[in-house]
């Protein structure tokens, strides 16, 4: 009885691995494959696919491992065995095909694709596998021959269009790919942000975007009514950044609709936003010309003003008549529309171009005072005029006025953006009058801060404060440069420029060499003196570029050469010097994009 007991308990045992063994055989044969070890690999798959009945589960990673020793008789055999199990899988004759391709035996191969074709079924279902079974081998020109004849039987030339644009596309073929997708777009223009979608993630954009605008301007010539067509060239151009194109094609599509400009103050909107100023105050313009009776009249002419003066703080070329001309159009604004709260952002802005560009302290602050206490005023815009009136305070020499402005909007503020603006003022404030220690103890909470421009300028000043502290024993130099810096943002440019003369006298050869170089530079700036400014840069640029100004004093120098010393080489060799020394700065994207327009590149990024 125990004998028979232990014969069945190890009957028991035996089956149980017997039963288990093609998992772990399988598990084996993957590990063997991934590793490389094809001899091994195929050795248990051969065994697999035998053992389940040609499954194609074990038949693809053994048609792998085979093709990758190059053991093509056995894997004719093998495939083989397979069509003649799966009578009409096309698949299995396209991988005979290909493993005469590379056996090689182009002749054979041929033969092989071309009898797939020939026995291609007339149904969806047999076309699409066949074309995904060459497009597994890349066979692109084949993939094609499948869909056109999918197209003939099923009698519709748009059916397998997008297919055969992808086709096209794996080829290369620009020209036949844009064609394809625009036919198919034909009876499927819902389907046009799929075509985006595709066009942004392939790695041949500017090829397609470049060939989607010429086929898209032909078809807008001749059927200037199909908007789809027009929307989709739009968006190619603003793919491009070229608004200009964007804004023709916007500005006909709202004439011919008798519009009120809400797709024109759109792009320049974008265009705004990509620093393209001349054709987002064209846009604006349009739908300002349209008249006060127009819904978009108030806002386009509110926008507008707004991007006239951000151009001014951007352009280092502007004149005192462009500011004085600013101004009185802002004051007609104003005043056409009342001093309330629909006014109250032109009103910010006037304010800020008074105190900080024409240097009209006191009617800036009697601005400021005036929207503080204007009734209706969203606290938010109010806590953004509270910063410029503190910063004018600052300007005119009111210190501590100053820091309880700026204090009142952190506390109002706190953890958001504009709260993080107000302590980083704070603690410029305290860093111009020489308190380092309270001015590092904001600044490090400044440096994770949600806005990356604040971060950034927080990390600078405190990486700026250290260094200079940390090179002698005594705070002089720093607090008279920090002295100098407040000069500067006071306008006082005379004696800014006295006291940085002073400090070269009595440290020459400080730490601080190249700010105060750098700060020079930016007082001949000021005055359009360039050649003057120049020598300055250069110095930088040759004895301290790894220092904190060498990106910027590039970045000068090269908007100097390109906009005043009409020297678009030189600038060019100056912005490309930025992107490929200082990868990291925050100039690189600035200095990429004007390297690529000097170039005559149409910008893509």
């Amino acid at each position: 009885m125990k004998r028979i007991l232990s014969f069945l308990v190890l009957s028991v045992l035996l089956s149980g691995v017997g039963y288990s063994q093609p998992g772990r055989d399988e598990t084996l044969a993957k590990s063997y494959l991934s590793n490389g070890e094809y001899d091994k690999a195929v050795e248990l798959y051969q065994s697999l696919w035998e053992k389940n009945n040609c499954d194609v589960k074990f038949y693809t990673p053994l048609y792998k491992g085979y093709l990758s020793l190059k053991k093509f008789d056995e894997l004719e055999k093998v495939v083989r065995k397979q069509i003649k199990k799966f009578e009409g899988v096309q698949q299995y004759v396209v991988d005979l095909g290909y493993m005469y391709s590379q056996a090689p035996n182009p002749e054979k191969a041929k033969e092989q694709y071309d009898h797939a074709l020939k026995d291609l079924k007339p149904n969806e279902p047999a076309i699409r596998g066949l074309a995904n079974a060459f497009e597994a081998y890349h066979l692109f020109d084949y993939v094609i021959t499948v869909y056109e004849k999918g197209n003939k039987i099923v009698k519709d030339e748009t059916y397998f269009s997008n297919e055969l644009a992808a086709a096209y596309l794996g080829k290369g073929d620009f020209v036949n790919a844009v064609k394809y997708y625009l036919l198919n777009l034909e009876t499927h223009p819902q389907n046009s942000q799929l075509v985006k979608n595709i066009v942004q993630t392939s790695r041949n954009e500017e090829a397609l975007l470049a060939e989607m605008e010429t086929q898209l301007y032909a078809k807008v010539q001749k059927n200037s009514s199909n908007e789809d067509y027009i929307d989709l060239l739009t968006w190619v151009y603003i793919q491009n950044k070229d608004f200009e194109g964007a804004l023709v094609q916007m500005k006909a599509l709202d004439k011919r609709k008798n519009e009120n400009g809400f797709r024109v103050l759109n792009i320049a909107r974008m265009a705004q936003t990509e620093g393209d100023y001349t054709n987002a105050i064209a846009g604006f313009e349009y739908v300002v010309n349209k008249g006060s009776n127009s819904a978009m009249y108030f806002m386009a002419r509110t926008e507008l003003l707004a991007c006239r003066k951000e151009k001014i703080s951007k352009n280092i070329s502007i004149t005192r008549e462009d500011l004085v001309a600013l101004k009185s159009d802002y004051q007609s604004f104003i005043n056409e529309n009342g001093r309330n709260f629909r006014t109250s952002q032109s009103m910010k802005e006037l304010a800020d171009l008074e105190g900080f560009y024409l240097h009209d302290l006191d009617s800036a602050s009697a601005l400021c005072e005036e929207l503080i206490a204007m009734p209706g005023v969203n606290q938010q815009l109010k806590n953004q005029v509270k910063l410029s009136l503190g910063d004018f305070l600052l300007i005119g020499g009111d210190v501590w006025e100053s820091t309880l402005l700026y204090s009142q909007v952190d506390k109002d503020e706190k953890d958001s953006p504009l709260g993080e603006d107000a302590r980083y003022r704070n603690a410029k404030r305290a860093y111009y009058i020489g308190d380092f220690e309270w001015a590092q103890t904001q600044l490090e909470a400044l440096k994770s801060s949600t806005s990356e421009l604040i971060s950034n300028d927080a990390i600078n000043l405190s990486v700026f404060i250290i260094d200079n502290l940390g090179m002698d024993t005594t705070e002089t130099p720093l607090m008279m440069y920090a002295r100098a810096e407040l000069l500067l943002f006071q306008n006082k440019d005379e004696e800014a420029r006295s006291l940085l003369d002073t400090i070269t006298y009595l440290f020459p050869n400080h730490a601080l060499s190249d700010d105060i170089e750098y700060s020079q530079a930016q007082i001949y700036v000021k005055r359009k003196e360039f050649e003057k400014a120049v020598p300055l840069l250069e110095s930088i640029i040759k004895n301290y570029k790894e220092d904190l100004k060498g990106d910027d004093a590039t970045f000068l120098l090269a908007e100097i050469e390109e906009d005043h010393l009409n020297n678009k080489d030189k600038a060019m060799e100056l912005y490309k010097s930025i992107i490929t020394n200082y990868n990291s700065s925050l100039l690189v994207i600035d200095a990429r994009k004007k390297y690529r327009l000097l170039r005559g590149d149409k910008i893509s990024e």
